[in-house]
């Protein structure tokens, strides 16, 4: 798993504790902590704290202080199709080809935190939800980390 290091606010500073990375507003990329901050950090996937340093700066945004802490990019879930889902592999992500704007399944097949081209390892299967996919594709949910 890949550690980092970013800034999180004050009252999330907790060994511990999971959160997803969000875009970066605007304000943020003329601020001279963006690179530790927001560069560090890839929106849409999750990261849990594993230490929280002593060190701490102000935030304009957030009018608040930021404490530095090192994270790990935590395993995302996401759906495969089922040709291609073998625990172990390590694939090239691609979105799956679909019009269904309101299948349940969407965020999981176009996840926010992948590119298109990004090397993924599938590190386990979960269970078929070709009958919830509206696309009538055969896929299922796997749980992925992104390969170095």
């Amino acid at each position: 798993m890949r550690e980092t290091v970013t800034l999180v606010g004050e009252g999330m500073a907790k060994r511990g504790l999971k959160f997803m990375a969000i875009e970066a507003p605007q304000i943020c990329k003329s601020c001279n902590l963006f690179d530790i901050c927001m560069k560090n950090v890839i929106a849409g996937r999750f990261y849990e704290i594993i230490e929280v340093r002593g060190r701490k700066h102000y935030c304009k945004l957030y009018e608040g202080k930021l404490v530095v802490v090192k994270v790990v990019e935590l395993p995302m879930e996401i759906i495969l199709r089922k040709s291609i889902a073998i625990e172990g592999a390590i694939i090239r992500f691609s979105w799956i080809e679909c019009n269904e704007m309101n299948c349940i399944l969407r965020n999981l097949c176009k996840p926010i935190g992948l590119k298109i081209g990004e090397r993924i390892k599938i590190l386990n299967v979960l269970n078929d939800v070709s009958e919830m996919a509206l696309c009538g594709k055969e896929m299922v949910r796997v749980i992925v980390e992104v390969a170095d």
